[in-house]
């Protein structure tokens, strides 16, 4: 996620309604992890993040493909995803240990959660014996995955993968991966506990490829006949093969739905999608995802208490206040930490005269 583009688009490439579609994204995976607060549960909500993973294909093409085949060192990519991604990721991380270490000091058995502070602090999943790999930070797995995406990517256009050949070949090996791996173990890909680190990996493959994809061929409709064809080709195995229809529908949403929602939003640019609220819901879409679970963490028990009741409406007044706190949370994030931490660290560390780039966090 990173700083929405209010012109509309740049050189075709970003587009404000795909900000705020990430936006609207980051508000229903909120949702998801907060039922406490909200009232009531988003069934596959977390499918947000697949979308997040093709959106950060999508941008990561449009901003630094070029650049990278040009010569862009690794170390200034490296550092301009650093950035953009760390200063909020390491704010939220803080803030999950903290809550985690005041559980702990009343007695609450959470050793084994404070002990992942270490790995998770450089970004990489926990392996001991908790259920979740980021538990510090549930959203935090897919940040791990972006990360790892990201890098391996450069490599991969740098060493000159770049023809659409390559591009099609990425993304349909990441297909049969992904979708082979669902097929065995007959669910749809995790990716937030030990034990599944390599499925995030293979959705985040999934995910970045196809957006990569998108961002070259979204001037040709044809492309909206590609992805209809895999997802049905995928749907008819699995039907074939006897897999829940839970499974397939959740594969005609990642495969033929998301693709062609993006391909419209930047084909058409609808004008409800193309505003200052857009723009807006783009800016702190990141926050949204990152901060949602600490500060819920931090506000669910003082909202009950100030809001107490099981009906429609105290459940709604604790909604409204929460969404309230976090927004007013988020655009303080965007523009006290997340801009300012990235312009002096790209301008400390980074060469001179080198663009920061557009940034493109879940």
């Amino acid at each position: 996620m990173g700083n929405a583009v209010r012109a509309g688009a740049m050189a075709g490439g970003r587009v404000v309604s795909l900000d705020g579609i990430r936006g609207i994204a980051a508000l229903f995976v909120m949702v998801y992890h907060l039922p406490t607060i909200f009232g009531f549960h988003v069934p596959h909500a977390y499918l947000a993040v697949d979308l997040f993973f093709m959106l950060s294909g999508w941008v990561m093409a449009y901003s630094y493909e070029e650049r990278i085949g040009q010569g862009m060192a690794f170390r200034q990519f490296a550092l301009q995803r650093f950035a953009r991604l760390y200063p909020l990721y390491g704010v939220a991380l803080a803030l999950g240990f903290s809550f985690a270490l005041v559980k702990y000091l009343f007695g609450t058995p959470t050793a084994a959660t404070l002990a992942c502070i270490v790995p998770n602090s450089v970004m990489l999943p926990c392996m001991l014996d908790d259920p979740e790999n980021f538990p510090l930070n549930r959203p935090a797995w897919s940040i791990f995955v972006e990360v790892a995406i990201n890098l391996c990517w450069y490599f991969v256009v740098r060493f000159g993968m770049r023809t659409m050949r390559w591009k099609f070949a990425l993304h349909l090996g990441s297909v049969l991966l992904c979708w082979g791996t669902a097929y065995m173990v007959e669910r749809f890909l995790r990716g937030y506990t030990p034990a599944d680190v390599t499925e995030g990996l293979l959705r985040g493959l999934l995910g970045f490829s196809g957006g990569v994809l998108l961002f070259y061929c979204r001037k040709q409709a044809w492309i909206l006949a590609y992805f209809a064809a895999l997802s049905l080709a995928i749907l008819l195995v699995f039907g074939l093969k006897g897999r829940s229809v839970e499974l397939m529908l959740l594969a005609f949403v990642v495969m033929a739905l998301f693709p062609a929602l993006l391909w419209l939003l930047a084909a058409l640019r609808p004008a409800v999608l193309e505003g200052k609220i857009s723009a807006f819901l783009g800016d702190i879409s990141y926050a949204v995802y990152l901060l949602h679970v600490p500060l819920g963490l931090i506000l669910v028990n003082p909202l009950l208490r100030l809001v107490p009741g099981a009906g429609l409406v105290p459940t709604a007044i604790r909604a409204a206040l929460f969404t309230g706190v976090l927004i007013a949370v988020c655009s303080l994030s965007y523009h006290w930490l997340e801009k300012p931490a990235r312009r002096w660290l790209v301008a400390r560390y980074g060469k001179p005269g080198r663009p920061m780039g557009a940034a493109a966090a879940p």
